[in-house]
C-alpha cells in the first residue's frame, strides 16, 4: 500500500437559503472515506479545505458522528467580498495550513452550507491516505525537488511554465479535462518533472490534475486571488507537512494527464501556468 493525494468536491446550484443544506459530491467523487479495515486508527487526514460561493458570503461545515458532532462538526464561515472584481473572493482557503483533521474508516462526510437564496455553492477539501491500496501515486519531498531545481540539468535552468487553458463545468460541477500539452507542448521526453504550483488568469475555486502519475486520482489545486499561494503549492505543502506532496508527472504522459476546474459560478476559459522544474534523474519514489 502507498500513499494518495487527492480531493472532494461538492456543490449545489440555486440554494434554497436560511438554513442549513447539504451539498452533493461532484461527479466522481464521493463524500465516503475509503474502508482501511481498523476502526481505530485514522484512515486519512483532512488537510486543506476550500470555499466558494456565486454572490454572497456563507457559512459551510463538514461533519459525521466521528466527528464528535454529528450536526455541524467542522464549521467555518467564507466571505465574499464584493469590492474586488468579478465573482469574488471566490475561492477562499478555509483551514489552518499545517492542522490535519483525521477521518477514519468507512465514515460518510456530510457538506452543508448556510447562504442567501439562489446563490451558488463549492465546498472542496484535500484529503490524504498514508495507506492506500492500489495507489500509484508519484510523490516526491521537498529536499529531493529543491536540489533538483538550484542545480538544473546538464548546466541549464530547467524550470519551465507550461500553459493550458482549463474551462470550468457550467453548473458547480467538473468541467471537461484538458490535457497538459494540449496549447503547451515543451516538456522534453522521458524526464520527469516536479509539479512545484501555477497560476491562473482569474478567479477559479480549483483545479485538478489526473493521469498515469498521480494513479488516475485527481489532486487538487485550489486557486487563490494571491498568486504567491499558488505558485509554490506543492513545495510549501511538501516542506510544511516534512512529507511528499510534490507530484511528479513523465513527459512522456503529458497526453494522458489531465486538467479540469470546478466553481461556483461560470467563469469561463481559465489560462493556467504550472510551474514544472525537470529532475536530473528520474525519481524512484
Amino acid at each position: 500500500m502507498a500513499a494518495l493525494l487527492t480531493c472532494v468536491n461538492a456543490f449545489k446550484q440555486s440554494l434554497t437559503g436560511g438554513a442549513f443544506e447539504a451539498l452533493a459530491a461532484a461527479t466522481g467523487d464521493s463524500l465516503s472515506i475509503v474502508s482501511t479495515g481498523d476502526p481505530n486508527t485514522p484512515a486519512g487526514w483532512v488537510e486543506e479545505v476550500w470555499a466558494g460561493n456565486s454572490a454572497h458570503k456563507m457559512e459551510w461545515d463538514i461533519f459525521s458522528p466521528r466527528f464528535g458532532d454529528n450536526q455541524n462538526g467542522l464549521r467555518g464561515e467564507f466571505m465574499f467580498n464584493p469590492t474586488m472584481s468579478g465573482a469574488d473572493g471566490v475561492p477562499q482557503l478555509t483551514f489552518p495550513r499545517t492542522i490535519d483533521i483525521p477521518v477514519w474508516s468507512a465514515d460518510t462526510l456530510n457538506v452543508q452550507v448556510n447562504g442567501t437564496a439562489s446563490d451558488n455553492a463549492n465546498v472542496g477539501f484535500q484529503i490524504y491516505y498514508q495507506n492506500f491500496q492500489g495507489s500509484a501515486q508519484r510523490l516526491a519531498p521537498f529536499s529531493l525537488v529543491e536540489n533538483a531545481v538550484r542545480s538544473g540539468v546538464s548546466g541549464n535552468s530547467r524550470v519551465l511554465g507550461i500553459e493550458v487553458t482549463v474551462t470550468p463545468g457550467t453548473t458547480g460541477n467538473y468541467g471537461t479535462k484538458v490535457a497538459l500539452n494540449a496549447n503547451d507542448d515543451r516538456l522534453q521526453a522521458d524526464y520527469d518533472y516536479a509539479l512545484l504550483g501555477f497560476t491562473c488568469d482569474q478567479p477559479v475555486l480549483a483545479f485538478g490534475i489526473t493521469g498515469p502519475d498521480t494513479g488516475q486520482y485527481r489532486i487538487p489545486m485550489p486557486g487563490s486571488w494571491d498568486a504567491r499561494t499558488t505558485a509554490d503549492w506543492f513545495l510549501r505543502q511538501s516542506r510544511d507537512r516534512n512529507q511528499n506532496r510534490i507530484p511528479i508527472i513523465n513527459a512522456n504522459n503529458k497526453a494522458q494527464t489531465f486538467l479540469d476546474g470546478i466553481d461556483p459560478a461560470n467563469p469561463g476559459a481559465t489560462k493556467l501556468a504550472l510551474y514544472l522544474a525537470q529532475l536530473p534523474t528520474k525519481y524512484a519514489g
